[in-house]
């Protein structure tokens, strides 16, 4: 049966709110604020169920999912849609990328000199640093990193499929490549841009709205019961997904137009400003 608003949320029309990271709910200093703390609070005393959507790994996903309030038996989408976790750690759904087409995507990289990371469960197996690597990335040392001379040659030897794979470029050489990635994968991997010099390939089934999609059945909620909040362009599928789709910023022509609305950005506590109208409508 499914949960409609009468029944579960008090007369609020959304029985589930999904929210990425990184621009949306968590600023680029990784603080949260306390507005955004009490309007998922406010959502939660409702009754909506609240999900975290991040391209982040498992790990970093948990971690700041507690920070906004998450408990040991609530789920996060992590890994871009293709891991389903809960926070005590049981997995609900695992997609990996085919170790073939893996390959091909590692050599098409390595061909243009282009820096690439292999992302696996509570690992990451990484080409050597480049220039775009040193001035864009946050971190360059991590938990579980290793870095290879070869992540092709790497996965030939150990044959374990990856979670997904990441290139790593400056944002005006990505504008160059990305379209001939696309193409080049085109039908048998996801190719999207989460950040400006941050590219991500994964298993098509393993997107944010693939996994909305499980947790909807699984809950027996319709995805017009779904508001979702996003701000990069690995959140259009969701933004597309949900029943409410917002773009957080607007920056982002390409997300402003597979939203619903238009949020004000995270400097300006855009979620919980809309939310907070959302719950003085409802």
């Amino acid at each position: 049966m499914e949960i409609t608003a009468d029944s579960k949320t008090d007369g609020f029309r959304f029985a589930l709110g999904a929210f990425d990271l990184d621009g949306t709910v968590l600023r680029r200093d990784l603080t949260i604020t306390e507005a955004t703390l009490r309007s998922l609070g406010r959502l939660r005393g409702l009754g909506v169920r609240l999900v975290v959507a991040t391209g982040r790994r498992y790990e970093a996903a948990r971690e700041h999912a507690r920070r906004l309030g998450f408990g040991e038996e609530d789920p996060v989408i992590c890994y871009g849609g293709s891991v389903v976790r809960r926070i005590n750690g049981e997995t609900l759904l695992h997609r990996t990328l085919p170790v073939q087409a893996s390959l091909e995507v590692l050599r098409w990289a390595a061909e243009r000199g282009l820096h690439a990371r292999l992302f696996l469960d509570g690992r990451i197996v990484s080409s050597p640093n480049t220039s775009a690597v040193v001035r864009h990335m946050r971190y360059l040392e991590e938990p579980g990193l290793s870095v290879v001379d070869s992540p092709a040659l790497w996965l030939e030897r150990s044959g374990e499929p990856p979670i997904k794979i990441v290139v790593v470029d400056h944002p005006e050489e990505i504008e160059g490549w990305l379209r001939e990635a696309r193409e080049a994968f085109r039908g048998r991997l996801f190719v999207t841009r989460s950040l400006p010099h941050y590219v991500e390939i994964g298993n098509p089934a393993g997107t944010k709205s693939k996994a909305l999609a499980f947790l909807c059945e699984r809950w027996g909620i319709g995805r017009e019961g779904v508001l979702a909040f996003g701000d990069a362009e690995n959140d259009i599928d969701m933004l597309r997904f949900a029943g409410h789709g917002v773009a957080v910023g607007g920056m982002n022509a390409a997300v402003r137009e597979a939203a619903d609305a238009v949020a004000a950005p995270i400097e300006e506590d855009g979620v919980a400003r809309y939310i907070e109208r959302l719950l003085g409508e409802a």
